[in-house]
């Protein structure tokens, strides 16, 4: 895994109920308590993210690698509420040229044997992109909580 991220695991760290570390990415920190790999990049990998207290604090938390035409990144922490991974995981999307949905919070959408499947765990109706002249095989649009909706395309 070492040569593919570009970095070694050195540790990993979990923090007991009620205590929490940081994490600085871009200007901002983030908290995490449920895991910690401690990273150890080797030369030419960018370090996306860092530890800000404990005794890891400088330690590499996420990371990038250019291979090839691409690039790998890793992400080693779990926040307390995924906004560091949904940036990382964003401009990943967006270095590729990908187009992200903007879903909000609770909601899912997969592609998935030929059918497109959003559900709704939120609390709020949930406008999914069904283009015109999909076939819409279950549900309705805007979705309910706790509802399905699949389409084909």
């Amino acid at each position: 895994m070492a040569d593919l991220v570009g970095a070694r695991v050195r540790g990993f760290d979990t923090l007991p109920e009620g205590v929490a570390g940081t994490v600085r990415h871009g200007g901002q920190t983030h908290e995490w308590s449920t895991w910690a790999d401690l990273l150890e990049p080797a030369p030419g990998t960018e370090v996306l993210a860092t530890y800000a207290n404990q005794f890891y604090a400088g330690t590499a938390a996420a990371v990038r690698r250019t291979l090839g035409r691409g690039s790998v990144t890793y992400i080693g922490v779990e926040t307390a509420d995924g906004v560091l991974e949904r940036e990382l995981v964003r401009d990943v999307y967006r270095r590729a040229g990908v187009a992200i949905e903007d879903l909000p919070r609770g909601a899912y959408l997969e592609w998935r044997d030929g059918l497109w499947v959003g559900v709704n765990y939120g609390n709020e109706p949930v406008s999914f992109p069904v283009p015109a002249g999909a076939r819409v095989l279950l549900g309705a649009n805007p979705l309910p909580p706790a509802q399905a909706l699949v389409w084909k395309p």
